[in-house]
């Protein structure tokens, strides 16, 4: 059936199976704005491609059942929202350091990519990799993974949107809810040592998840080339029943390394898993004041280290911005301190002071949270009274 392309509204294009050869026919098919519908099935991508204004929508959960390998690719586009709904999506091998899906594309120039209502299966994997600074919203999917496999790493190594020469956005400074990552409401299980590992220039937000032996990391300017932009972890539930198999191992709930931001109102349960007995919930380091020194000799360290714990920038100048924490219930014990050895012998406390990098007990002044649930989870028809007739192309 021929596609009608005269139309002002979008059309639907259907796949003839979830092939990666008949999905990407239909994607090739598809104009800005058009859904391509994959129908239920049993498939497998190594290399599928996005990069148009489409959403790719799946029968559903259970339904349409997708082996991810090799590299499969979602640029952000200027034409409009990239949108992934309604599939189940399994990698299994290679490492935490492969990956299942690669997010790029500009970050301020650009319509974010929403991955919403999917289920994710890894083992001895990666799965998602968001080489942009913000714009992709992870919302309302499952993930299930095992102890040390990684789903979300978003991480911008070369700083290519100017993240750090740019103002924080932090809250409702996102004034259009498109420069941050937002990952809101999901299950995780598994990801004990790095479920999400927001990285280099990245602005996270991590928000309404539900984690079971899950945990949110963060990297500083250290062993990585731009450290963590900022962060807002709150309204999270960790769950943690102490068993005996291995996946119950969980060193920390949140570990941060750098930059500023807010850890709120998260329940939190106690770790303490039969491996590896009792673990503080909340870590705080900073290892370029140790082995990884960005300045350099340890005789050239000094405080602040950059990009260090609760080091932010307004557009202008680098200044100190603490990490605010209140409102956590549950077990919130927190260690800060050394972790890699301490080799220049430099005392803790002339790096990271609670009340000047840090503040427990006390809301951030004048932060107020970004809208939740973010507006673009929200899916809506055509606004116009008389709904129009769907376009089908089958592909």
């Amino acid at each position: 059936m021929a596609g009608i392309t005269n139309q002002s509204w979008a059309a639907t294009v259907n796949a003839e199976s979830c092939s990666q050869t008949h999905v990407s026919s239909a994607i090739s098919s598809a104009t800005a704005g058009d859904t391509v519908q994959v129908p239920a099935g049993s498939c497998s991508w190594s290399g599928l491609s996005i990069s148009k204004a489409i959403h790719l929508k799946g029968a559903g959960v259970g339904q349409t059942k997708i082996t991810l390998a090799g590299n499969n690719t979602i640029t952000k586009q200027a034409a409009g929202i990239i949108r992934v709904s309604g599939f189940s999506f399994s990698k299994s091998g290679g490492g935490n350091g492969s990956k299942g899906w690669t997010i790029g594309g500009s970050w301020q120039n650009t319509e974010p990519v929403v991955i919403q209502d999917n289920a994710f299966t890894i083992s001895n994997s990666g799965l998602f990799s968001l080489n942009v600074a913000g714009g992709v919203i992870i919302a309302g999917n499952s993930f299930t993974g095992e102890q040390d496999d990684s789903f979300i790493q978003p991480k911008d190594s070369q700083d290519s949107g100017n993240s750090w020469g740019t103002a924080d956005t932090m809250g409702s400074k996102d004034t259009t809810g498109k420069r941050n990552h937002y990952i809101e409401n999901n299950t995780f299980y598994g990801g004990a040592n790095q479920g999400i590992d927001c990285d280099d220039s990245t602005r996270c937000v991590y928000r309404y998840n539900t984690l079971t032996y899950s945990s949110f990391n963060s990297h500083g300017l250290a062993t990585s080339s731009q450290g963590v932009r900022h962060f807002e972890v709150y309204n999270n539930t960790w769950k943690h029943d102490g068993g005996t198999s291995q996946i119950a191992n969980q060193n920390w709930a949140v570990w941060i390394r750098g930059g500023t931001g807010v850890i709120f109102n998260n329940q939190i349960a106690n770790l303490a898993g039969s491996y590896w007995g009792n673990k503080a919930e909340l870590h705080f380091s900073i290892r370029g004041a140790e082995d990884a020194r960005p300045q350099g000799s340890c005789e050239n360290v000094k405080y602040p280290v950059p990009r260090q714990l609760g080091q932010n920038y307004d557009g202008t100048k680098y200044f100190t911005d603490p990490i605010y924490i209140w409102g956590n219930t549950g077990t919130v014990a927190i260690q800060d301190g050394w972790r890699w050895g301490n080799p220049c012998g430099h005392n803790w406390e002339t790096y990271f002071k609670w009340g000047r990098d840090a503040v427990n007990g006390s809301s951030k002044p004048g932060y107020t949270p970004y809208t939740y649930p973010h507006p673009l989870t929200q899916t809506t028809g055509p606004t116009n009274e008389m709904q129009p007739p769907t376009n089908l192309r089958i592909q």
